[in-house]
C-alpha cells in the first residue's frame, strides 16, 4: 500500500470519539479564527469611525457571501470528493479533483471580482443600502474585491487540506492570516488613519500570505496530495459533475443567505421611521451576524471535523461507523448550541458594547441579540444534518434542507411578521425559522440513522 494511503486510513480504524476530538478541535478554531477577519473589522471600525461606518460595513455581507459561495461551491465540493476518494484509495483521482479546484478558483473568483468592481454602485443600492451606509461600503469594497481570489484559494484549498487528514495544518494556516489581520488592522485603520479602507488593506495583506501557505503545502507535496500543472484544468463529464453536485448545497445555502440579509435590509428601510433608524437597524444587524458567526464556530467546526470521517468510512462502506459519527457529532453540536443559548442571553449587552459606543445602537443591538438567540439551541440538527449529506454525496437532500429554512421559512417569516408584530416582528422571524427547520431536520436525521444500520446489516457489518 502507497504511504499516502495509509496517511488517511486511520479514519477508518480509529475510535469515534478520538476522531473527533483529533479533527474537530483544529476545525474549531480554525473556524473560530476565520470568524475573527469580520469580527476584528468590525470591532476597530465600529468603535474607532462610528454606528455609519459599522452599517456600512454590514452592507458589504451579502456581497462577500456571494462571493464566497462559488469558493464553497469548489472547495466543500472538492474535499467531499476528495474524502471519498481517499476512503476508495484512489488518489490519482483525488488530485485530479485537486487540480480542477484550483482551475475553478481562479476563473470564478475572477469574473465574479470584475463584475462587482463594474457594478458596485449599483449592487449596494439593490442590496438595501442607506444614503448614510453606501460611501463606506463602497470603499471597503473597492479594496476588498482585488484581494479575494486570495481568501478563496486559503479556504477553498484549505478544506482539501483537512479532507486529506491534516486538519493542524489546516488551522494553521487560517490562524496565519486572521493574526496578521488582527495585528494588521489597527496599524492601517487608526496608525495610517486610513479609517475603513485601512481595514481593507489589512484583510488582503493577511489573505495573501494565507494562500501563499496553502499553495506552498499543495505545491512541495506536503501533505497526501499534490498539486500538478498537469491536472490544472477543468476536467469534463464525471469528476467536474461530482463537485458541482456535491458543492451546489452549501454555494445555494450561501448565496440564499446572502439573499435573506438583502431582504432583511430592504424590511428595515421599509418599517423604519427613517433613514438613521434603518441605518441603524442595519448596523445591529451586522453585530449580531458577527456574534451569531462567533458563537457558532464550535458547532460548526463540529460539523466541518466530522464531513472527512463520514466521507472516508461512507467511501469505504463502514456504515456504522458513519452512523456513529453523525449522532455523536450532533449530540455535541446540540449540547454546545444550548449553553450558547443562555450566554447569549446573559451576556447581550456586553457582545454590543464590544462593537460600539453609540447607546441607541447598543440598546437595539442588545435586544435583537437575545431574541435572535432564543432559536440558537435548534441549529445544530439543521446544521449536522445537512453538512451529512454533502459528506456522502446526496446533493438533493442537502439542498432542499439548506434551502428550507431559509427560503421556505425565513424569507416569507421576514415579510409576514412586521406587518403582525411591528418592527420588532422583523427580530422574531430568526428564532421562528430555526425551530421550524430544525423540525424538518429531525424527520432526515432519524431516517437516515435507520437506513445506515439497514445497509450495515445487509454488507454484514453487524455481524462482524
Amino acid at each position: 500500500m502507497p504511504i499516502s494511503e495509509k496517511k488517511s486510513d486511520f479514519m477508518g480504524t480509529e475510535p469515534i470519539g478520538k476522531l473527533l476530538v483529533k479533527f474537530a478541535t483544529p476545525a474549531i478554531l480554525s473556524a473560530t479564527i476565520n470568524c475573527a477577519y469580520n469580527v476584528v473589522d468590525r470591532l476597530y471600525i465600529g468603535r474607532g469611525i462610528g454606528p455609519d461606518a459599522q452599517a456600512g460595513l454590514a452592507l458589504t455581507f451579502p456581497i462577500m457571501i456571494i462571493l464566497l459561495a462559488f469558493g464553497v461551491l469548489v472547495g466543500i465540493g472538492s474535499s467531499s470528493v476528495i474524502s471519498i476518494l481517499l476512503g476508495e484509495k484512489r488518489q490519482d483521482m483525488a488530485e485530479k479533483v485537486l487540480g480542477q479546484a484550483f482551475a475553478m478558483f481562479c476563473l470564478f473568483i475572477v469574473t465574479f471580482q470584475a463584475l462587482g468592481l463594474a457594478f458596485l454602485d449599483k449592487i449596494l443600492v439593490w442590496f438595501g443600502g442607506t444614503e448614510q451606509a453606501i460611501p463606506y461600503a463602497h470603499k471597503y469594497l473597492s479594496i476588498i474585491l482585488w484581494g479575494n481570489i486570495f481568501q478563496h484559494i486559503s479556504f477553498g484549498l484549505g478544506s482539501i487540506i483537512r479532507a486529506e487528514g491534516n486538519a493542524n495544518k489546516c488551522m494553521l494556516v487560517i490562524f496565519l492570516g486572521a493574526g496578521l489581520n488582527i495585528i494588521l488592522d489597527p496599524i492601517f485603520i487608526f496608525t495610517f488613519n486610513l479609517g475603513i479602507a485601512g481595514a481593507a488593506y489589512a484583510t488582503v495583506l493577511s489573505m495573501i500570505a494565507s494562500s501563499a501557505w496553502v499553495m506552498a503545502h499543495f505545491c512541495l507535496g506536503q501533505g497526501v496530495l499534490r498539486l500538478r500543472l498537469r491536472n490544472i484544468r477543468i476536467f469534463k463529464g464525471e469528476l467536474l459533475w461530482r463537485v458541482l453536485s456535491v458543492g451546489i448545497a452549501p454555494c445555494l445555502m450561501q448565496i440564499v443567505h446572502s439573499s435573506v440579509v438583502i431582504v432583511y435590509n430592504h424590511s428595515f428601510k421599509h418599517f423604519a421611521v427613517d433613514g438613521a433608524q434603518a441605518t441603524l437597524a442595519i448596523g445591529a444587524f451586522g453585530i449580531v451576524n458577527s456574534v451569531l458567526m462567533f458563537m457558532l464556530m464550535p458547532a460548526f467546526g463540529i460539523m466541518q471535523g466530522s464531513q472527512p470521517i463520514i466521507g472516508y468510512n461512507y467511501g469505504a462502506k463502514n456504515f456504522l461507523r458513519v452512523r456513529r459519527t453523525l449522532r455523536t457529532a450532533t449530540g455535541i453540536s446540540a449540547a454546545i448550541c444550548f449553553v450558547m443559548t443562555l450566554v447569549m442571553q446573559i451576556c447581550a449587552r456586553y457582545f454590543a458594547l464590544c462593537f460600539s459606543k453609540d447607546a441607541t445602537l447598543i440598546d437595539l443591538s442588545s435586544h435583537a441579540l437575545r431574541v435572535t438567540g432564543c432559536g440558537f439551541t435548534f441549529i445544530a440538527m439543521g446544521m449536522l444534518t445537512t453538512s451529512y449529506y454533502q459528506s456522502v454525496g446526496k446533493a438533493g437532500l442537502s439542498i432542499f434542507l439548506s434551502l428550507t429554512r431559509q427560503i421556505i421559512i425565513l424569507i416569507p417569516a421576514i415579510i409576514i411578521l412586521p406587518r403582525v408584530l411591528g418592527f420588532k416582528g422583523i427580530w422574531w422571524s430568526g428564532p421562528i425559522s430555526d425551530l421550524l427547520s430544525a423540525m424538518i431536520a429531525s424527520i432526515f436525521f432519524v431516517h437516515e440513522c435507520r437506513k445506515l444500520r439497514r445497509m450495515a446489516s445487509m454488507s454484514g457489518e453487524l455481524k462482524q
